[in-house]
């Protein structure tokens, strides 16, 4: 399917660390330069995030618990100055941890998110990308679970998040 086609957004739930902030990254960093940034995220991950993005209309959302300590002003400018154009951050799930004092995890507001801002006719396209299955198993394939040590610079990762679109 070409971006022509594509009339629905595909959203993506984006986690940074084990996600964008890679493992093998940060070792790399400060083997480098003598330090790491955990603002510095790996540039293939990024590289493949931004190629999803702009091929497929994508959106991100931010479902990483960066949205505790940044505004979605300053998500989407640690995006630019990660390479990917703040434009396509359109928002963070909501911290419904703060809300309920029951049990709930990142697939609840996942969920949330969804039914607020993805309710249509259409079937809602969209996938996750994390490494840690905090509730996320329950959405099946489009649950795309990194490896905290590569992150989404995996190429099948890549491949697999390719194929739901």
């Amino acid at each position: 399917m070409s971006s022509d086609e594509n009339t629905t957004t595909f959203t993506l739930f984006v986690d940074i660390d084990g996600v964008l902030n890679t493992e093998a990254h940060l070792r790399k960093q400060a083997r480098d330069t003598g330090r790491s940034s955990n603002k510095n995220w790996c540039p293939t991950a990024m590289a493949h995030l931004k190629l999803l993005v702009e091929y497929y209309n994508g959106q991100i959302v931010v479902s990483s618990t960066w949205r505790y300590d940044h505004s979605l002003r300053q998500l989407k400018e640690l995006f630019e100055t990660n390479g990917l154009p703040g434009k396509y951050v359109v928002g963070v799930t909501p911290s419904l941890i703060y809300e309920n004092s029951g049990n709930v995890n990142r697939g609840d507001e996942i969920r949330r998110w969804i039914s607020e801002h993805l309710y249509t006719e259409e079937v809602p396209r969209y996938a996750i990308l994390d490494d840690m299955d905090e509730g996320l198993s329950q959405f099946g394939e489009r649950f795309i679970q990194c490896d905290p040590k590569v992150g989404f610079a995996d190429k099948e990762k890549v491949k697999r998040m390719a194929g739901l679109v």
